[in-house]
């Protein structure tokens, strides 16, 4: 059975009227999941890297083509890897201000200075932003990109900067890239898990790959990842001596369970979210004039998010507009808004404004999108889209 046809075999079957979630996961059947949670209850190994972390691990770490390292959270993952690569207090970080806010709180808890930069028109991390920062802030060894909704940073163009930079300076440049949204994700055949330093993946319920809760560290350096499964357990070597910094981040062997069945699946997964995408795509462009966020030739792009963008002229209405399809029982978001740089803890290390970031940020609204989306579903928030841009104004 295809993995598609699996989950909807338990999905209820949905009301024409009813309320279309933002998300919906996509979960094993209690059937496949009875055998291993015997397994688990029998041997009493609930955690401690036991059979199923290490089946995820090596899973994972074939289908990516790099090492691994499940961790309790995605938050959790981008902490360590923050600390592993060398982030100590007052140390300056690059980071886009688009993004999650846990992203920058795993800086503050390493004691590092966020520096925002400004992204492109595809939400991910503009580069010669980047380039301009390192030049502005000399002291900076670390730079953090995200694949935005799943789709991959401009890791190439990254890369170059940091190693002319390098070169320039003598200095090492760390990147790290948050993937929470990208598991499974790839550009030109090479899968995102493998570009920087570290990638750190999050594994909860809104990813196209899902443990229920829990996140992965990768990396193509055997070594970090040694360690990083060192600080997930208190940093402990061995005998209780512990020898880095670290805490509790362990991934429970139930959620690894899901992590091992869901990975068997992903590329099916992946494959309908990439068809259902496309239909979402057409039936909007072709109902409204809201752009619609696309991928480019030689990328897989997991649609964690299902995003459009309004035009300047129709920015002053994203609010009503998101309100308007809430009350038509369609669950929406702005993701990301507002970003870092004007949330109110993170104020204070805003050193300048962001006039791209701050402009899309109140253009964008993320729409229900879910492996098991229907058509109709999908024809339906197009329709009220279309009801709402005549409500308030043509774009």
């Amino acid at each position: 059975m295809s993995r598609t046809n699996r989950v909807l075999s338990v999905v209820p079957n949905i009301n024409a009227d009813e309320r279309i979630p933002l998300v919906r996961a996509d979960l094993p059947t209690f059937e496949e999941l009875t055998p291993a949670f015997k397994d688990i209850l029998a041997s009493g190994k609930i955690s401690n890297f036991g059979k199923f972390n290490t089946q995820f691990e090596t899973d994972a770490g074939k289908y990516l083509g790099c090492e691994t390292a499940t961790v309790s959270s995605g938050t959790m993952g981008l902490i360590f890897s923050l600390q592993a690569l060398g982030v100590k207090p007052g140390d300056k970080v690059l980071v886009p201000s688009f993004t999650f806010m846990a992203t920058v709180q795993a800086i503050l808890y390493c004691g590092g200075t966020p520096i925002f930069t400004e992204i492109e028109d595809d939400m991910t991390v503009l580069p010669s932003d980047v380039e301009a920062q390192l030049k502005k802030h000399p002291e900076v060894g670390f730079v953090i990109g995200i694949h935005s909704y799943g789709l991959p940073a401009r890791v190439n163009e990254i890369e170059a900067i940091v190693t002319k930079r390098e070169e320039q300076t003598g200095k090492k440049i760390k990147v790290l890239y948050d993937a929470a949204h990208a598991f499974g994700s790839a550009l030109n055949g090479r899968k995102v898990g493998t570009f920087g330093d570290a990638e750190v993946f999050s594994l909860s319920v809104t990813k196209a790959l899902v443990s229920i809760e829990g996140g992965m560290i990768c990396s193509k350096n055997p070594e970090f990842i040694a360690r990083i499964r060192k600080m997930r357990n208190y940093g402990i070597e061995s005998n209780y001596n512990t020898h880095y910094p670290g805490a509790n981040g362990k991934m429970s062997e139930f959620h690894a369970v899901f992590g091992v069945l869901n990975l068997k699946h992903l590329d099916d997964v992946l494959a309908t979210r990439k068809e259902k995408a496309a239909y979402y795509t057409t039936v909007i462009e072709t109902e409204t004039n809201f752009s619609v966020m696309r991928a480019p030739a030689g990328v897989i792009h997991t649609f964690k998010d299902f995003t459009i963008k309004l035009s300047p002229e129709m920015k002053k209405h994203r609010d009503a507009i998101c309100k308007f399809l809430d009350a038509e029982g369609i669950d929406n978001r702005a993701y990301f808004f507002p970003p870092v740089h004007e949330q109110e803890f993170f104020k204070k290390y805003a050193d300048r404004p962001l006039p791209k970031t701050e402009d899309l940020s109140r253009r964008v609204i993320t729409l229900p999108f879910f492996t098991t989306i229907t058509k109709e579903q999908m024809d339906r928030v197009a329709s009220v889209l279309k009801k709402a841009e005549a409500k308030f104004g043509k774009v």
